[in-house]
């Protein structure tokens, strides 16, 4: 037995106990087992200031106290090589690596890698170790916080706890599986800026066996480039058994073939600093995803999550719809009871509100302050006007004051997430329509007044004011007055809203009066042939002429009418007398009322 750094302390085929007495062996060298039986009991402490390593078949250590290996000259690592069995309860404190490469049984124990430089759990011949309990600590950092699984995967046992405090567990490509279903059996650092991690390449990640319908937690995260903690929770629909993986891309998803430029049509964009790998490995219960990340180092606020190549190929879908929550240090986007597994990435993004509702009324060219108004779910709002048409108030709202232009042309809106993700536009055409220019003339006959419109331009509608208190909507309306005086004539022309008027004042200066003939000669010699009632000013007209037996003949309510001595169906009547019955009242009331005779005669 030779004690130096060169010549390894070696046990060889004697049986070796150390006792609840403090054993050390302390020389800068590796404690070689050869072939040896080793027992520490409970309460022992092992220091080894150098390595161990358990070679042969018949190498047999079991700790059930405490094993020190510490990296002092010679690294201290744990090599298990050559058939050798390391087994027991107790605790090992390995200051380097872990070599695993014969069996390690578990049983209760607790390994706690402890070094200050970077430490790597791997094996010569692919052994996978399962640990009990695993424990990382150290104040190494940068590459000297990791601990590496280097070319094999690693376990936490049905039992063990997976404590991972401010260290990052690299799993490379490889797998760590936490086979202890309990919701407890990983535990970490959370606080900022010294998160503890676990960090995986492609085809690597995070593995826990899951038996609740709880939260389960995935601390993952990165050191490549940028350094990243952001977890993800899954949290399974029943207490059936599953085994859920999970790791982070802690980079652009295009690099691993995942474009964040191929979105379905529901999203305006992806995340572009990472993504996650989420697989349900055993079992078929649905799970609610959640994934956080920081609002103010990655990009502002998301609000739904995205999975690459399904149900659409080669795309990222929208997953539906999901709870949003803000929080100090992190956001949270969850999609409750998730289904489909079938493909790995998920991503933060933003989805597109749906299109606002726009209807457009037509407007006068060269006009301002006109209204419109979209209705939508979305924060804000964001208008495009026509070319000639400007936004003079409302901007970002959802009602807006434009003042317009000459030409008609096209308005779009669209609403904007919290998030800041547009939808898709809605839009209308908006009819600029020219104003007329009002104008007309008038000419009268006695109080009655008759009105030309001259206005240029389309006129769609007219709306006279006589000044009395009557009205018109006729384009060329007459109106007959109630007497003298000065009058106040309005017209309001419009194309389609576009309005446009002229006032006018006009005197009346009229007379009332009627002057009844008492004989006319409807001969056809264009002289007297016509029985007509002279008369200016009517408001109230109507006349009876009836023959000596007292049949009506005649009839008018027509002040301007004329009669030629015919009968209603146009028969010719015979010379004679004939008898009327007026009632006449003017626009100043006076009552023009009388009864009389006529004289008809024909000459024939």
């Amino acid at each position: 037995m030779k004690n130096s750094p060169l010549n390894p302390f070696k046990f060889f085929t004697v049986a070796m106990l150390f006792g609840s007495s403090y054993s050390v062996l302390n020389a800068q060298t590796i404690l070689f087992n050869n072939g040896a039986s080793i027992f520490a009991s409970t309460g022992s402490v092992i220091q080894v200031n150098g390595g161990l390593q358990n070679d042969g078949a018949t190498a047999v250590f079991e700790n059930n106290g405490t094993v020190t290996v510490s990296n002092s000259v010679t690294p201290g690592t744990v090599f298990l090589t050559n058939g050798s069995t390391m087994q027991g309860n107790g605790q090992y404190f390995v200051e380097q690596d872990w070599s695993n490469s014969a069996t390690f049984n578990a049983g209760a124990s607790t390994v706690t890698l402890d070094g200050d430089l970077q430490q790597f759990i791997t094996s010569t011949n692919a052994t996978v170790t399962t640990f009990n309990n695993l424990t990382l600590t150290g104040t190494g950092t940068g590459n000297d916080r990791k601990k590496t699984l280097q070319g094999v995967n690693a376990n936490v046992g049905t039992n063990g706890v997976l404590t991972i405090n401010d260290r990052e567990l690299e799993t490379l490509t490889n797998t760590f599986f936490v086979l202890n279903p309990a919701t407890t059996a990983v535990t970490n650092s959370t606080t900022v800026g010294s998160e503890g991690f676990v960090s995986s390449s492609v085809g690597g990640s995070l593995s826990r066996a899951t038996n609740s319908a709880a939260m389960y937690r995935f601390p993952t995260g990165s050191s490549v480039g940028t350094t990243r903690y952001r977890p993800v929770q899954l949290t399974p629909a029943t207490a059936a058994a599953n085994v859920f993986n999970a790791r982070l891309g802690n980079n652009n998803a295009t690099v691993d073939g995942f474009s964040t430029t191929a979105l379905d049509t529901t999203m305006c964009s992806v995340l572009s600093l990472f993504y996650h790998q989420i697989n349900r490995t055993a079992g078929t219960d649905n799970a609610s995803i959640d994934v956080f990340y920081s609002q103010a180092s990655d990009n502002g606020l998301w609000d739904a999550l995205a999975q690459f190549n399904t149900p659409t190929a080669a795309i990222w879908n929208n997953m539906g719809a999901v709870t949003n929550t803000s929080a100090v240090p992190f956001n949270d986007v969850l999609k409750v009871n998730w289904s489909d597994f079938s493909n790995s990435p998920y991503i933060l993004a933003r989805v597109k509100p749906a299109m606002p509702v726009l209807a457009c009324n037509d407007v006068c060219a060269n006009s301002t302050g006109n209204n419109f108004t979209a209705t939508g779910t979305g924060a804000s709002f964001t208008w495009t006007a026509p070319a000639g048409a400007t936004i003079s108030s409302g901007q970002g709202t959802n009602s807006v004051d434009i003042d317009w232009g000459a030409s008609s042309g096209t308005l779009s809106v669209t609403t904007n997430s919290a998030a800041g993700c547009a939808s898709n536009p809605a839009s209308c055409s908006v009819t600029a329509n020219v104003t007329p220019v009002a104008s007309f003339d008038t000419t009268s006959a006695g109080f009655t007044y008759n009105f030309t419109d001259l206005s240029t331009g389309t006129v769609t509608s007219w709306a006279w004011d006589f000044g009395d208190g009557s009205s018109s909507g006729a384009q060329n309306p007459s109106h007959t007055y109630t007497g003298n005086g000065v009058q106040t004539v309005c017209l309001v022309v419009s194309n389609n809203g576009c309005a446009d008027s002229v006032c006018r004042s006009i005197v009346i200066d009229a007379t009332d009066f009627i002057n009844i003939p008492n004989v006319f000669t409807p001969d056809g010699d264009g002289v007297n042939d016509l029985f007509y009632i002279d008369n200016s000013g009517l408001a109230e007209y109507q006349i009876d002429i009836y023959n000596r037996w007292g049949v009506k003949v005649f009839s008018s309510q027509t002040p301007d009418e004329k009669w030629d001595g015919t009968t209603t169906a146009g028969v010719p009547l015979n010379d004679g007398t004939y008898y009327y019955i007026l009632k006449a009242v003017s626009v100043t009331t006076k009552d023009y009322s009388t009864k009389g005779y006529i004289h008809f005669i024909s000459n024939n």
